[in-house]
Formats: structure tokens, C-alpha cells, sequence
């Protein structure tokens, strides 16, 4: 059994580390069973907003109106997009792995516990390729989208529509209205796929803000159908189309065709291969690994990093995690884990960003607060977009002035966010915003006068 300084489980972000270990001389193992770079380059973030961007090209053109501009589309190569896509995510794993230095062992397999430090590899037929054993292991398998239903027909998930080596339908139904499925539901409607999303409860995107679930409903719903409260109760297929049927809660029933279907409910953990029954790592009831703030886990020396660990589904702090462990592993970094502020975004038509905490969270933890909600119109650049949806919400405390909470709707919402970010990040105090001079007539002027409201009703609490 071949002896390691390190063992990472996983080749997605978690391969920055490896590669970090193995340049301080380390020898590290490296196990991937499907493709270097993990889900966000093969199959989440970079290819759903490569495809975002052929979607904001189409609506551009179709929008133009707003500003007095005759335009139409003559045709949209959906294909051609479908080939862009794909011929980039092909080059990952071979990018990645060109980056791997000598003294990386990668193995192409599925990593499982022996025990505790050891480690079995097997290949895809069950074949045993490798024992290992190390005292440092690092856990990053990820999760994947929870298992669909009806897996004996074509149906799609947001892992198997990639590497998009399909055809692009002409029509499509989503089943879950969560980030994936907006996503996914905003680009094939621009590109003139016939889609729409069907969800089982009454809103879109739960974990919104509840004054802004409503701006961003009206305005998802202009271009891409939902259907609410609507469960699937029957799914066929016929080699072309497939029929769907929804049940209501009101006993009625509808039905849908389409050419494809995609899943989007959720993600589960990736811990059911790994043979923890084999080692003391514990794992809570959904199947994440336990882990303190340190990333450590029940077991001395093994560590769980991004979305293993449960801590939150985002590649950022994944990415976080894994600097996290760098610090920690190869510098002997004793701080706590501290994510501060942690944002999130979701590039829909409209966009939406947020950091910390909704209004309805903060009434459900008693938290002290006071509120704004203002529109864009401070700021002349974002007038120019002639769209009146746009908003700003702001919480902050009445007492220390510190931001509780921000959520964007909006265009370039994602970028926007970094502002407030920075702010609670360095002195989380929204009197040291109007301070600073902004650019004049520039978007971020929005800030200026959300801070300015809310700091007035703060003084009057």
C-alpha cells in the first residue's frame, strides 16, 4: 500500500490544492472518477453563463424597442451555440491536467475508505486500481443533482444536458424553479426554445428576498412561462415528445409536450460512494460531512472542503475552502474558518445578487433592523436602461449601522454587490459609504442614495 503525504478525493477545485502541496514538495494523490475541474467548469457555472451570453445578445436585439430601434432577429443558430460550448468544455480535464506537477499521482477512479487513512481506487468496471493511505486526506467530491425520475427515459439534469453534445430542442419543459432551473429556463427561452417551468410551490426562487420575489416573478414571467403549484404526476415518452401530466392542489390536472425535459429539484451529496461505514468520519442526516471550523472532520487529519461539507452550495466558497486549506495544511494556519459576508447571484433575466441575511429572516430571529427598498433612478446610467424593475434593498442595524442585508434586482447585479461586499468586509458600518465619491452618472450611485435613505429612518428609530 503506496504511502502519500496527501490525499485529495475529488479533481475539482480542490486540485489548486494538490498542485499547492506537490510545488512545496509534497506527494500528493489525486483521485477523479469523471473529469478534471469538477462540476463548475464541465458542467455549472462556466458553461451556464457562456450560454447566458448568447441569451443577453438575443434580448438585446429583441428589446431594443425600449430605446426607438426597429430591430428583429433573422435566424439564431442554436446549434452553433450548443457546438461553442461543448468544444470549450472539452479542453478542461486536458487543461487541468497539463497543470498537475510531476510528484501529483492522479488516479482516474473512484476513491472509497478502506479505513480511516486508507484509501481504494476503482476503475469504472469496479476494478481495483489502487490501495493508498495517508494521514492528511482532504474530502471534495461535490454533490450532484438529485436523481430523476423517470431515468428510463431521456431526461435531462443539469450534469447530463452537458457537455451539449445534443440538439438543441424546440421546446422544453423545467421541472423546479431553484436557481438551476431559472437559469437554464432564461437562456432557452431568449434562443427561441419553447420552454416553461413548472414548480410545486407558489414562488420562484424560495430563498429571495419576500419584497423583491415578486419584482423578479412578473418580470422572469415575461419571457418564459411558470407554472405554480403544479406537481408532476405522470411522465411519457414516445421516441419524439414527451407528455407531461401536473396535478394541482385543487384536485384539477393539466398536461405538456415537449421534445425535452429537465429536472432541476435540488443537489445531494457525493458521500454515498465513499464507504464511510468503513472509517469514524460522521456525516449529518443529509449525507454532508460533519465538519468544525476548521474543515476538520469526526476523524483526526481528515479534512472536508466545498459543497462536501455542507456548509453552503456555492463555488466561491468551495474556492474559499480550499485557500482555506492551504493556510491550514501546508502553512500550519491556526484561525477558524471565518466566511464573514458570504454573496450569492443568479444570472436570470432579471438578475438578482445578495448577501446576508432577508427580511423575513431577521424577523424570524427577532434581529433588530430598519429597511429601504429603493429604485435605480438616482443614477442617470441606470435610467438609460429604460427598464423601471430595478431595486435596491438595504438592512441595517439601528444600532451599530451595520449592513444585515443587501439584494439586488437588476442589471449587472452581480457586480454591483462587490460594493457592499467590500463595505462589510472592511468596516461594516453605511455611514462610511456616503463618504466615498462616487462617479457620476455611474450605476453605483444607487448605493448613495440607499444608504443615505436608510441611515436617516436609522436615526429616527
Amino acid at each position: 500500500m503506496e504511502k502519500f503525504d496527501l490525499i485529495i478525493i475529488g479533481g475539482g477545485r480542490a486540485s489548486g490544492l494538490a498542485i499547492a502541496a506537490a510545488q512545496e514538495g509534497k506527494k500528493v494523490a489525486l483521485i477523479e472518477r469523471n473529469t478534471l475541474g469538477g462540476t463548475c467548469p464541465n458542467r455549472g457555472c462556466v458553461p451556464s453563463k457562456l450560454l447566458i451570453g448568447y441569451a443577453e445578445a438575443a434580448r438585446r436585439v429583441r428589446e431594443a424597442s425600449r430605446h426607438h430601434i426597429d430591430a428583429t432577429i433573422n435566424g439564431i443558430d442554436r446549434q452553433k451555440m450548443f457546438d461553442e460550448v461543448a468544444e470549450w468544455i472539452s479542453g478542461v480535464d486536458p487543461r487541468y491536467e497539463s497543470r498537475l506537477p510531476a510528484n501529483i499521482t492522479l488516479y482516474r477512479g473512484t476513491g472509497s475508505f478502506l479505513s480511516n487513512n486508507e484509501v481504494l481506487i476503482s476503475g469504472k468496471d469496479g476494478e481495483e486500481v489502487a490501495q493508498i493511505t495517508s494521514e492528511t486526506i482532504v474530502i471534495a467530491t461535490g454533490t450532484r443533482p438529485r436523481p430523476a425520475p423517470y431515468s428510463e427515459y431521456p431526461v435531462w439534469t443539469s450534469d447530463n444536458i452537458c457537455p451539449l453534445k445534443n440538439t438543441p430542442p424546440a421546446s422544453l419543459t423545467i421541472i423546479g424553479g431553484g436557481f438551476i432551473g431559472c437559469e437554464l429556463g432564461a437562456f432557452f427561452s431568449a434562443i427561441g426554445t419553447e420552454t416553461s417551468i413548472h414548480v410545486r410551490g407558489k414562488t420562484l426562487l424560495p430563498r429571495i428576498d419576500p419584497e423583491l420575489a415578486p419584482i423578479f416573478q412578473e418580470q422572469f414571467e415575461h419571457h418564459t412561462p411558470v407554472y405554480y403549484e403544479s406537481s408532476l404526476s405522470d411522465l411519457t415518452y414516445d421516441g419524439e415528445m414527451f407528455t407531461c401530466t401536473f396535478s394541482h392542489p385543487d384536485g384539477s390536472n393539466h398536461q405538456h409536450v415537449s421534445e425535452r425535459i429537465l429536472f432541476a429539484t435540488g443537489r445531494v451529496a457525493n458521500s454515498d460512494t465513499l464507504r464511510l461505514e468503513n472509517t469514524d468520519i460522521e456525516t449529518d442526516d443529509r449525507g454532508f460531512i460533519k465538519t468544525d471550523d476548521h474543515l476538520r472532520s469526526t476523524v483526526p487529519g481528515i479534512y472536508a472542503a466545498g459543497d462536501i461539507a455542507g456548509n453552503y452550495i456555492l463555488q466561491h466558497t468551495a474556492s474559499y475552502d480550499i485557500h482555506y486549506l492551504r493556510q491550514s495544511i501546508l502553512k500550519g494556519s491556526t484561525e477558524a474558518l471565518d466566511y464573514g459576508a458570504v454573496p450569492h447571484a443568479i444570472f436570470t433575466e432579471p438578475e438578482v445578487a445578495s448577501v446576508g441575511f432577508t427580511e423575513k429572516e431577521l424577523q424570524d430571529k427577532g434581529i433588530n433592523y430598519v429597511s429601504t427598498l429603493r429604485d435605480w433612478k438616482s443614477s442617470a446610467r441606470a435610467m438609460a436602461s429604460k427598464l423601471d424593475y430595478p431595486r435596491t434593498k438595504l438592512l441595517i442595524s439601528p444600532d451599530t449601522y451595520a449592513v444585515l442585508g443587501c439584494h439586488l434586482i437588476g442589471p449587472d447585479s452581480s457586480t454591483l454587490i462587490h460594493q457592499i461586499l467590500m463595505l462589510m468586509h472592511l468596516k461594516n458600518d453605511i455611514r462610511e459609504l456616503p463618504k466615498m465619491i462616487h462617479i457620476h452618472p455611474a450605476l453605483p450611485e444607487l448605493f448613495l442614495d440607499a444608504a443615505i435613505d436608510v441611515i436617516k429612518k436609522a436615526k429616527f428609530t
